[in-house]
């Protein structure tokens, strides 16, 4: 799988904290080498289209992506030196006719940055390493003197390093603990039949009010305990820190949970038979009223191929959703999908006599499949290649206004058998209406190449802080930038369409 993840990251250019992957003979291991952490990458991507008409897309889009998307070319760049925690990331969007936009994307030790002429040519935005620029999409509201979103911290604990982990772990385990010895005092056992065999069934049975007596408990406890607290100080932000890692935090979170309107009940299931197969693991849970959810649900049963996994749920809004996914014994995924979603007409839902919204059907079936293929060598001209196929077909449902789709990834890797040999990685990846015969293509070329100059973020004059902004100069900047954006486009748009009338 982290091999897999590597060949997505590397097509669409993504840098972040990945982990670190040892460094061995493969031809994917040593392209990620090269690319990500040894040298250097240049690639360019350019597109195709085919097809008068597509029910999937708007009539004016698909004549606006059929004039633009063949003649715009993506330059993807990445370079960084062997053993420096630092480098540039580059992506080029260029239209014939029309100058280049440029976006470079910096990184070292201690921060990270944004460069482009088109968004401000004298200055470089920059933030922490650890700083997440999804923050620029975070409501103003949810910024300076209000709660930083809770969120945020979560995610920089999942993304911590795995020394912060190891030292986390023992300090967590009394919390992990705790909660299951809460959650044994709930736990029942039943029997029953399936499928004409005896099962064993470990339940819990939680209502709504238990939960919050024991968030609070556990809130109590937390906020008692100051190594933890040290230790999270060091993933937080100075807003976060300040927010929830403050003892005198606890009265107000306190207030919070009991302050939440939520009824019903956590439910938690395990199924297994006189041999101890599985049959079934489940959970649901309740929501409070202002909740994006009003129910959620996931279960794993076992199956021919080895295991279905199921979530269920419905919204705020009405909508509801399931969706399943098997995993064949051929090693592909096959699922559904099934949907009700509000009717709407122009923003607003339409509603029936009792105040409820319309809801309109959608489902299709799906199948997915990957091929990683296997690497041959080739001793007449000392070179390996390897090839990989993925697919993903989507099979609506009756009453489901959509096309068969299919989606396609090619990719092929090549390189000599030198370690200081060039890894090239080339490939497509298309969609396709499968009922108009419409479709777009992307086409990949790329390689490895030495290390080329670039900006070391932590020395580039003009540089302004990001991170230091307040939520509501954040928002200013966000809209400026995508304004920009949109002006590129649009004088895109505007010279294509008149040259097409030339």
């Amino acid at each position: 799988m982290k091999r897999w993840i590597s060949i997505i990251l590397a097509l669409l250019m993504i840098t972040g904290a990945v982990s670190a992957m040892a460094e061995n003979d493969t031809l994917i291991d040593k392209f990620y080498q090269q690319a990500m952490k040894e040298s250097a990458y240049r690639g360019t991507v350019s597109f195709t289209v085919i097809g008068e008409e597509t029910s999937v897309i708007p009539d004016d889009i698909w004549a606006m992506v059929k004039l633009l998307a063949p003649k715009l070319t993506v330059t993807l760049e990445h370079t960084t030196q062997r053993n420096k925690d630092e480098g540039e990331a580059d992506l080029t969007f260029s239209f014939s006719g029309i100058a280049d936009a440029k976006v470079s994307f910096l990184y070292d030790e201690t921060l990270s940055g944004v460069f482009s002429e088109m968004l401000n040519p004298d200055a470089v935005y920059t933030a922490a390493r650890d700083w997440s620029w999804t923050r620029l999409f975070t409501a103003s509201s949810q910024e300076g003197e209000g709660w930083p979103p809770l969120w945020q911290m979560l995610l920089n604990v999942l993304n911590a390093s795995e020394s912060w982990k190891e030292r986390a772990k023992p300090l967590l385990e009394n919390y992990e603990t705790e909660a299951a010895v809460w959650m044994n005092s709930f736990a029942s056992v039943s029997t029953g039949m399936d499928g004409g065999k005896t099962y064993m069934e470990l339940s819990c049975r939680i209502p709504a009010r238990e939960v919050k007596e024991e968030i609070k408990t556990l809130l109590k406890a937390f906020y008692q305990d100051q190594p933890l607290l040290d230790l999270l100080k060091e993933i937080a932000t100075p807003q976060e820190a300040a927010a929830y890692l403050q003892p005198s935090a606890l009265n107000t979170l306190t207030a919070l949970v009991d302050g939440i309107s939520m009824e019903g009940n956590v439910e938690i299931a395990r199924r297994h038979d006189s041999s101890g197969t599985v049959l079934l693991d489940s959970i649901s849970f309740p929501f409070a009223q202002d909740a994006l959810f009003t129910r959620l649900a996931f279960s794993v049963t076992p199956s021919d191929g080895g295991h279905e996994w199921r979530v269920a749920g419905a919204g705020k809004n009405g909508a509801e959703f399931d969706i399943s996914c098997e995993q064949t014994s051929s090693g592909a995924f096959n699922g559904s999908v099934a949907l009700l979603v509000p009717v709407t007409e122009e923003g607003a839902s339409f509603v029936v006599s009792d105040g409820t919204p319309e809801l309109k059907p959608i489902g299709f079936d799906y199948s997915l499949t990957w091929d990683q293929g296997e690497e041959a060598y080739s001793l007449a001209d000392d070179r390996s290649t390897q090839t990989m196929r993925g697919s993903l077909m989507l099979r609506p449902r009756e009453g489901t206004d959509l096309p068969m789709q299919l989606f396609t990834l090619n990719a092929e890797l090549s390189s000599g058998s030198s370690k200081q040999s060039s890894t090239h990685l080339d490939g497509s990846a298309s969609w396709m209406d499968m009922e108009s015969g419409a479709a777009i293509t992307a086409q990949l070329s790329s390689r490895t190449v030495a290390p080329f100059d670039y900006t070391v973020v932590s020395q580039a004059e003009n540089a302004v802080r990001v991170d230091q902004m307040s939520g509501n100069k954040r928002a200013a900047l966000l809209q400026d930038w995508l304004a920009q954006a949109v002006q590129f486009f649009t004088t895109a748009v505007a010279t294509s369409a008149a040259g097409a009338q030339e």
